[in-house]
């Protein structure tokens, strides 16, 4: 008889779980060895492994231990269709959330890439419309703040992980994020002069802004727009004491 059965120490090897775990489930009252022979060894059978199996297979689809003994006594195949039904809206959702997760990297390691060389030319792109939401104004000589921005959150995940808009509206600064029609701002469909910037103080800020409408006249580009600052919070990670910036502006030549 003993031949046809195997230690716990074998079924682990065979299903790929911890000892630990099956005694966890007996512990639980969910699984249990077919007998424990004189030399008090657990000795488990083909039903045994078939229940674990079923066990295991209930903890994928995210089914609490707590549950499982009752899912195995009274489920119907009703039951286990459902619940299935709802693990692959579960394992659908996550799989999306991986997708977003992928895109964002994808984006990330891009934009650092464009930004780590050591100078940053002055280049043009065309851009289309945007729409943007505000969520702080302040003065251009004032300081953002904590403050500022909890007053005035709003109810959007992951906010610093999109780019973030600072448009420059005469002796004003609009802090916005870009939504889908209706906005409070509305950047025009054209060619933009833009430039990366890394900066640690505001003064850089200001000093980069100077030198934008210098090189608009200089090169006799007509300012059609606001300047745009575009905050990439999310490369600070490569430079925890500085912030990335892209400066642009919608141009037409005079």
């Amino acid at each position: 008889m003993k031949e046809k059965f195997i230690t716990i120490s074998e079924l682990s090897t065979l299903m790929n779980v911890s000892v630990h775990q099956i005694r966890y489930f007996e512990e639980k009252e969910i699984l249990f060895p077919a007998y424990t022979d004189s030399n008090k060894y657990r000795m488990y059978g083909i039903t045994e492994i078939y229940q674990l199996s079923h066990i295991l297979l209930l903890r994928k689809l995210n089914v609490p231990v707590s549950e499982i003994k009752d899912c195995i006594a009274s489920f119907s195949p009703d039951d286990y269709h459902q619940l299935l039904r709802n693990s692959l809206k579960k394992v659908q959702a996550e799989m999306d959330q991986l997708m977003i997760l992928q895109e964002f990297i994808q984006k990330v390691v891009k934009e650092h890439d464009e930004f780590d060389t050591p100078d940053h030319p002055y280049q043009i792109k065309p851009l289309g419309i945007r729409h943007l939401k505000q969520w702080v104004r302040f003065g251009v000589r004032d300081n953002l703040n904590a403050r500022n921005l909890y007053d005035n959150k709003p109810q959007l995940p992951d906010l610093f992980e999109a780019d973030l808009h600072y448009v420059y509206d005469s002796n004003q600064v609009i802090l916005c994020y870009e939504v889908t029609d209706p906005s409070d701002v509305l950047l025009e469909k054209g060619n933009y002069l833009y430039k990366h910037l890394i900066v640690s103080e505001d003064h850089e800020i200001e000093d980069e802004i100077r030198k934008l409408q210098h090189y608009l006249i200089q090169h006799q580009y007509v300012n059609s727009g606001q300047i745009t600052l575009l905050e990439k919070s999310y490369l600070s990670m490569f430079s925890n004491d500085k912030l990335h910036y892209e400066i642009q502006v919608r141009i037409s030549n005079t």
